[in-house]
């Protein structure tokens, strides 16, 4: 489910834009769990204890912490929550650009010109940016497929190695490799344990890969037949 936040000191507007946006995923056939809050602080106290965003709607003229600070603080961690910041002011254009805002709309913002935003910024999210969506504790996280290196499983745990980072969450591999056969990003399963992207695979021999961090993985037997087929596929460009 889609997480939508709104961040507008003004409650009333907080309200208006809520509603609108409420009625536009309705009309888009998806679920979107839709979150108003009326401070900067308020939004990145609800983003450190559940999780990312992703979309949000906000103002840049705000009382405290402004929208582009805590855009800011925001873009830190994460660089994929789509931001469309809606304000009456444009002085503050070319200092928003710094975090790579999707798109900017005056205020007052009218439900037909938020309807062709949102429409372009949804497409985004489910085609360049597919996302793997998990809880850890009881945060959640919604990370870009294109960037996982590899899932490992051990026991009970899955350990989502990144480019920079890894995450764990409780899970079984069989459902993670189901749930990841819809989207274009594809992984190979090596082993039993294993689940890799072959976009970070630098060396390919008959029983092993080495993947760009270093880590060697070992072909079980049963996937060796289909791994050498993903192989010629790569190199065939198909």
């Amino acid at each position: 489910m889609m997480r939508i936040g709104i961040c507008d000191d003004l409650p009333d507007e907080v309200l208006k834009q809520s509603a609108m946006v409420r009625k536009i995923m309705v009309r888009f056939g998806l679920n979107a769990e839709v979150y108003g809050f009326e401070s900067g602080e308020e939004l990145l106290h609800e983003i450190h204890a559940s999780g990312s965003m992703d979309l949000l709607l906000m103002d840049i003229e705000m009382d405290g912490q402004n929208g582009i600070e805590t855009a800011k603080v925001i873009r830190e961690t994460d660089f994929h929550t789509i931001l469309i910041f809606i304000s009456a002011y444009d002085q503050y254009c070319k200092e928003a650009i710094e975090v790579q805002p999707f798109a900017f709309l005056d205020k007052p913002v009218t439900e037909s010109k938020l309807e062709e935003v949102l429409k372009k910024a949804v497409r985004l999210i489910h085609t360049e940016y597919e996302r793997f969506l998990f809880y850890s504790g009881k945060r959640r996280f919604s990370l870009p497929l294109h960037e996982i290196m590899y899932f490992e499983s051990s026991r009970r745990q899955i350990r989502i190695q990144c480019l920079k980072n890894c995450y764990f969450f409780y899970g079984k591999l069989n459902a993670v490799e189901k749930e990841i056969k819809q989207y274009h990003v594809k992984f190979a399963r090596v082993q039993i344990s294993y689940l890799v992207n072959p976009n970070y695979v630098k060396e390919w021999n008959y029983d092993r890969i080495v993947m760009d961090d270093g880590v060697e993985i070992s072909i079980s037997r049963k996937y060796r037949k289909a791994m050498k087929e993903w192989y010629l596929r790569i190199l065939e460009g198909r």
